[in-house]
């Protein structure tokens, strides 16, 4: 029988992802990103296309303290402005829950013979960019991905540096033969404080002015408050390590391919909101990682697993400072409903977690060393 300590030597051996190379590829892929945007800038219409901001939103994991061994990837979001609008987020019932319109107004009231006296240009942004005042995502992306194409042709790179998908659009660096560092880059909008509208289109909609609302910069905040390295956070990065390795165990694994890593960190911010917390302990980390694996089979179970900051006035949502709009609000987005993930894949995922939870030991020991135990007994 496995030990208490066991997760805690296997997060050091086989989790984390080493801090002073991960800070090393950070460095190299920011000063890359930074390259595209000059060239991105210089090759931009002046005032019919957005402005592109200089400062980048660093999100995701890679910046949140839970980045895992594995590939090397990183989040950004890139921000949107125009110099003659004003960008207004705009919410009704018709608007699926943890999305909204963008509102695009002028900043100055023209006469319609004073607009034309000034030029076009304003025009060309509003026939190229929306639909009845309303910001098309699709039509920004589409655009940012055709300015970024072109800007790679300008610019000089020490590295092979290539644009690979759509949505969003990801930037290849080829540091070796061997590894790459790929940076997906997203276009979005200030809103209130950290909260930002992504240009992510909702799969189940074909509207192309919705804007998904991104609360990755409170999730990076409320993380960093944790000290380093905790109990909390090496739990949820062993169950992401576990999560994404489990093809390596079972092929067909729905914990793998079924959830992802966002199910995980939403339902560690839940336990985080909670009174009590485990010792920052080889004891405690073991107590946390096995409450984490409860709370998720409990809320598959159920079927359903909320999104931590929409209609969520905790107190730890409050600390981050997340607009009262959205914590007191009545829309409450599950992240375990049928638009999301199907009741078969969550009931293969919930059974699969069981086991793992159960052979933990044994799960454990076999990604040490891959011979060691038979996949059966799992």
């Amino acid at each position: 029988m496995a030990s208490s300590i066991e997760p805690d030597r296997f997060y050091g051996r086989e989790v984390e992802f080493p801090p002073r190379l991960l800070a090393s590829h950070i460095d190299t892929a920011e000063r890359e990103v930074r390259t595209l945007l000059a060239g991105m800038r210089s090759t931009r219409w002046p005032k019919i296309d957005p402005s592109i901001h200089y400062d980048i939103v660093r999100t995701g994991s890679s910046y949140e303290g839970l980045k895992v061994n594995g590939d090397m990837e990183l989040d950004i979001m890139i921000v949107l402005s125009h110099p003659e609008f004003n960008f207004f987020p705009i919410s009704d019932p018709s608007t699926p829950c943890g999305f909204h319109k963008i509102k695009a107004e002028r900043r100055h009231v023209q006469s319609q013979a004073a607009r034309w006296l000034s030029g076009t240009v304003c025009c060309l942004f509003e026939v190229c960019f929306t639909s009845n005042g309303y910001l098309m995502s699709s039509q920004i992306y589409e655009w940012f991905q055709s300015l970024a194409k072109r800007a790679l042709t300008v610019i000089e790179s020490k590295y092979d540096v290539t644009l690979a998908g759509k949505f969003p659009v990801r930037m290849v660096i080829k540091v070796r033969t061997d590894f790459e560092i790929c940076v997906d880059l997203v276009p979005a909008i200030k809103i209130e404080g950290d909260l930002y509208a992504v240009a992510k289109p909702l799969k189940t909609s074909p509207d192309p002015d919705l804007w998904r609302l991104s609360f990755s910069v409170f999730e990076k905040n409320i993380l960093s408050w944790l000290p380093s390295p905790s109990c909390h956070l090496k739990a949820l990065k062993i169950l992401k390590y576990l999560r994404e390795h489990d093809t390596r165990l079972e092929e067909t694994s729905q914990f793998a391919s079924g959830l992802c890593s966002y199910h995980l960190k939403t339902a560690s911010l839940h336990l985080l909101a909670r009174p009590a917390q485990p010792p920052d302990t080889q004891e405690g980390l073991h107590e946390r990682l096995h409450q984490l694996m409860d709370f998720l089979v409990e809320c598959m179970q159920r079927r359903e697993l909320n999104h931590f900051f929409m209609g969520n006035q905790s107190s730890l949502a409050r600390d981050a400072q997340v607009p009262s709009s959205v914590t007191h609000g009545e829309c409450r987005l599950n992240l375990f409903g049928g638009k999301f993930v199907n009741e078969s894949t969550l009931s293969q995922a919930r059974e699969r977690l069981v086991r793992i939870k159960r052979s933990l030991p044994a799960i454990i020991q076999q990604h040490y060393d891959p011979g060691a135990y038979s996949c059966n007994i799992l």
